[in-house]
């Protein structure tokens, strides 16, 4: 049986083991961050900034959450006749679910694809970014490059869970070699996880353990990342969600 090791937010990892051993692996997990609330003048920003000409970006389910946590019924009425982008299908189903149909999806869920998508459609718009407080530069670079206005709204803040007992299980697994493939599912957690292993075994030691196994990447920006770190990926799903991630590495891994 596959051993996949893999951190996610804490608020997201109980149903992501779930769903990696229903497909058929020995799953090893940490949580990678905890997610707090948006500032106030944060969201007050949100409501004067949204009129019927501009354009709505959700980066994230959570960034729907927490605008459904803090506004309630009223975030329908809030986005009103703006247009609205979703970044994914999980961002979809969250915005569908509080009475927001979305009216565009990148073909790639991932900051790439909706700048791909917008930048011809922008200029001299606003474009108002729900996200966390550690978006990515590709999205906001993006929309201003190609002459957007832009507001940049963080509906969540992002804090790094710490070392705890799961994520030291881990790194002792993978330092034992009964890890087989390592998940990635953002730059940052990316960046959390080879600085602790890195800080635990020493950077030499701790590099040698993370070269011994195949290193999956949820998408483009996490890629990158990693190869910047110098563990480029074996594995980068067609589409930037978790489940396309766990069936290219079953793909890559066939029971």
């Amino acid at each position: 049986m596959t051993v996949l090791g893999f951190t996610r937010p804490s608020k997201r990892l109980k149903d992501s083991v779930k769903e990696a051993e229903d497909m058929g692996f020995t799953v090893y997990a940490a949580p990678s961050l905890e997610i707090l609330p948006g500032e106030d003048q944060q969201f007050a920003r949100f409501e004067e900034s949204v009129t019927p000409e501009s354009i709505v970006v959700f980066c994230s389910s959570t960034a729907v959450e927490e605008c459904q946590t803090r506004y309630g019924d009223r975030l329908p009425g809030i986005v009103g006749d703006a247009k609205v982008v979703s970044i994914g299908p999980a961002t979809t189903g969250k915005l569908e679910a509080v009475g927001i149909t979305p009216s565009a999806v990148p073909e790639d869920y991932s900051s790439y694809g909706i700048v791909d998508m917008m930048r011809d459609e922008v200029g001299g718009k606003r474009v108002i970014l729900v996200r966390s407080d550690s978006g990515s530069d590709v999205l906001s670079d993006g929309m201003m490059d190609a002459g957007a206005e832009l507001v940049d709204i963080a509906a969540y803040r992002l804090k790094e869970a710490g070392m705890g007992n799961a994520l030291l299980h881990m790194m002792m697994e993978l330092k034992s070699g009964r890890i087989d493939v390592m998940a990635f599912t953002s730059p940052m957690s990316a960046s959390m996880f080879i600085a602790a292993v890195e800080k635990q075994f020493g950077k030499e030691r701790g590099d040698e353990y993370l070269h011994s196994v195949k290193v999956a990447a949820i998408g483009i920006p996490t890629k990158k990342r990693l190869t910047e770190l110098g563990f480029a990926p074996d594995i980068v799903p067609e589409k930037t969600t978790f489940t396309d991630m766990l069936k290219a590495i079953r793909a890559e891994f066939p029971e």
